[in-house]
């Protein structure tokens, strides 16, 4: 519009007012010269869809903050990350679009400067940058597993370059599950061999071509290696189906579908392999670790390695042998050493005695399998006692229990009250009671002494017995009743040995004591020994008048 005068006029009820405004055109201000953005160029100037291209956009006069946009006309711009502003480059990473297969997409590219402030100005390259998917032709290097069953679902990985989003797999004429792809890698799943055939119709083994088609490009690779269909995995018969558990037992499997190299477990433990034929594997057995005295029992288990297509069989035992004592050397002593015989003896032995470990001091293999062990009987065993008539105890032959424990298998065999240990054939001397007691005379006066009798008298101390008791195992001889002492002369023993007095087990010599005494005051003492082959017994005998 032109400048000019306008006149304006307000009423508010009947009260009306005007006035005269006049208008002009207010001169702009160019900015100056050198001061407008400008683009020469983008490089590089196409990139893919997917973003991430690192763009360089030469011109002039950018300044920061600065921002960068591309935009392909969709109403929606989209920004670039700006990695670096000088005055004469921004550095910047192309952002994402969508892009349909075969298509290009020129994007113009608006450089904002001065972004958010007074003094911000843009800039367009119409055009500047393309978007396009490149042209790429697959290649197949490699495929791992090589095969797998007819009815399919072996997760098979395809290892190339150049595989491009979408993709189409083919085995034979049959289209496979894509599982991932990535540009060097798809993983896919294996259909079913009857699908392979054209027409689909019959089941087929052996192999087939695999294919790899980018769709976008119409580019397509074959596989240098066949994928191998097999018939799936099946044992009809596997023996034998048991054997020791430390393993070494060859085992025959039969079936089909089996394909080297494969994997057999038997009862969870991985075997040998030794052979693998078409339609037979053998193997052979590995020890198994026991965790208790019992037999092993699982199936076997045939895995194709490299597919993983498997079987089960059926079940093997690993069988843990009992151990049986067979015999056991009687009677025995002590101190002295036993032969403990013992059927299915594996590993290192443990063995007890009446609840004692007893140390093995031989072992030898004997030629019907059995083992027999030689044990020292424990000196601590307790032998049974039978009680003497005149005191103390004798030791008799005394049944014990044996306990065998293989420590590599924890089996144990018990042979109950088995072992018979005879005391050693030797006399004991034991004495009931062990001391005598004080003796004593008494002094009477004498009433009517006429000479040449004594004024006084003395009456002698009762007679005190000590039982003499063989508590051994052998005849024992009392040799001698010896007295030795200044006072003997007052005292009375009896009987009197030697001549030798012979005592069987628990038989007895009762040894009397008598105190003859004196008719003065006094204390006299005398020492008694008892001698036999049994040992010796002191006795000290004190005797008193008054």
């Amino acid at each position: 519009s032109a400048p000019g005068t306008a006149t304006v006029i307000a009423a508010v009820g009947n009260v009306t007012k005007s006035i005269d405004i006049t208008f002009s055109i207010q001169p702009t201000t160019p900015p100056p010269t050198g001061t407008i953005p400008t683009i020469t160029a983008v490089t590089p100037a196409t990139g893919p869809p997917a973003g991430g291209t690192q763009v360089a956009i030469t011109g002039t006069n950018f300044r920061s903050p600065a921002r960068v946009l591309f935009d392909i006309g969709d109403g929606s711009p989209k920004e670039a990350f700006v990695v670096s502003v000088s005055s004469t480059q921004i550095v910047a990473i192309t952002p994402r679009i969508d892009l349909t297969v075969g298509q290009t997409k020129a994007a113009d590219v608006i450089v904002i400067t001065q972004a958010g402030t007074s003094g911000e100005q843009r800039v367009v390259k119409t055009g500047g940058f393309t978007y396009q998917l490149a042209v790429l032709t697959p290649v197949i290097r490699s495929l791992a597993p090589t095969s797998g069953p007819i009815g399919g679902g072996t997760r098979v990985t395809i290892i190339g370059d150049a595989f491009q989003t979408p993709v189409q797999v083919f085995f034979g004429a049959a289209e496979a599950q894509v599982i991932s792809l990535n540009f060097d890698n798809i993983i896919v799943m294996s259909p079913r061999a009857s699908d392979t055939s054209a027409g689909g119709s019959g089941v087929v083994t052996g192999p087939v071509t695999v294919t790899v088609r980018n769709v976008g490009s119409g580019t397509s690779a074959t596989s240098p290696v066949s994928f191998r269909y097999t018939p799936k995995m099946q044992i009809t018969t596997a023996g034998p189906t048991e054997g020791p558990f430390t393993g070494g037992t060859r085992i025959r499997i039969d079936g089909v579908g089996f394909d080297d190299p494969l994997a057999v477990s038997v009862a969870g433990v991985a075997a040998q392999v030794i052979s693998v034929a078409g339609s037979e594997v053998i193997v052979q057995t590995v020890g198994v670790n026991l965790t208790s005295c019992s037999d092993v029992t699982g199936p076997i288990i045939v895995t194709n390695t490299e597919n993983g297509d498997s079987a089960t069989g059926p079940a093997f035992i690993f069988r843990t042998p009992k151990p049986l004592i067979i015999s056991i050397s009687n009677p025995n002593t002590i101190p002295g050493t036993a032969q403990i015989t013992v059927l299915n003896a594996l590993g290192f032995p443990r063995i007890t005695i009446g609840g004692v470990a007893a140390n093995v001091t031989g072992t030898v293999v004997n030629p019907n399998g059995t083992t027999t062990f030689t044990v020292q009987i424990p000196p601590t065993i307790m032998l049974s006692q039978v009680s003497c008539p005149a005191g103390g105890s004798a030791p008799t032959p005394t049944a014990f229990t044996v306990v065998y424990t293989s420590a590599t298998t924890g089996c144990t065999d018990t042979a109950n009250n088995a072992l018979i240990v005879t005391p050693a054939a030797v006399p004991v001397i034991f004495a009931n009671p062990a001391t005598f007691q004080p003796f004593q005379a008494t002094i009477t006066p004498n009433v009517a002494p006429a000479p040449p009798f004594p004024g006084t008298a003395v009456t002698p101390s009762g007679t005190q017995t000590v039982a003499i008791v063989n508590v051994g195992t052998a005849p024992m001889d009392i040799t001698a009743t010896t007295l030795t002492g200044l006072g003997c002369a007052d005292f009375t023993v009896g009987p009197t040995v030697p001549p030798i007095i012979t005592l069987n087990q628990c038989e007895s010599l009762p040894i009397g004591v008598t105190f003859k005494g004196q008719t003065t005051p006094n204390t006299e003492t005398c020492t008694l020994t008892v001698s036999s082959t049994g040992g010796n017994r002191t006795f000290l005998l004190v005797g008193t008048s008054r």
